[in-house]
């Protein structure tokens, strides 16, 4: 579909505690990436209490100092080989695909923009069988990382910012779609979502189910 053909609205998900339920196996591959990088044993609890959306924020929390760009660069490529261990499993939340499908039949354009790599967010959602349903996709290793907002523009950016609506679990996710300028529904349905911190970024509207959201976004667009 061309640019200039009608949507009811767009709406912008983010993946990992949002579509997929995959904190354990996150923070599995973090445990044995700190564990090789730092040579030295890191425990799940660590791994837990150091874990931040925002990639610059863990690195900082765990003391690690680059100095080049080109270093940082090698890290983060090394730290996605530890993500994608073909051992980890991944689910849908309940009622994620619901929502998907009824999204897609009122009319609704559906993108994905996460923290995670390309290859894996498309290997992820073809095997959950919902990769179909999003029109396009922005990840770690296509734009500037969450919460610079590029993702959503290179995503939305030509779309009127009252048709859009963000999706994520994280103070990334909102505070990338505040200075984007859309709002925003803060995901509570995962385990390791942070209420205190998404009322705190001033979600527009926090949720504690997927199919929760669909009211929200057939009022406001």
């Amino acid at each position: 579909m061309s640019s200039t053909e009608k949507f009811t609205g767009h709406i912008v998900f983010d993946c990992d505690g949002t579509l997929i339920s995959s904190m354990e196996g996150i923070f599995k591959g973090i445990q044995l990436f700190m564990t090789d990088h730092l040579q030295r044993e890191v425990s799940r609890e660590e791994v837990v209490a150091n874990y931040h959306a925002d990639m610059r924020v863990f690195a900082d929390n765990f003391g690690m100092k680059f100095d080049s760009q080109d270093q940082a660069n090698a890290v983060l490529n090394k730290f996605i080989t530890f993500l994608n261990r073909p051992e980890y499993k991944y689910d849908l939340f309940n009622g994620v695909k619901e929502l998907i499908l009824k999204l897609s039949e009122l009319g609704y354009r559906l993108y994905v923009w996460t923290g995670r790599d390309r290859a894996s967010t498309l290997r992820i959602l073809k095997e959950l069988d919902v990769a179909k349903y999003f029109f396009d996709f922005r990840c770690m290793d296509d734009t500037i990382p969450k919460p610079h907002p590029m993702g959503l523009e290179q995503l939305v950016g030509e779309y009127d910012r009252s048709k859009i609506i963000m999706i994520g679990d994280s103070v990334t996710d909102i505070q990338g779609a505040k200075k984007f300028g859309c709002r925003s529904i803060g995901a509570l349905w995962c385990t390791y979502s942070y209420e205190d911190d998404l009322k705190e970024m001033e979600a527009d509207f926090l949720v504690r189910s997927p199919l929760d959201c669909l009211e929200i976004i057939e009022k406001n667009i």
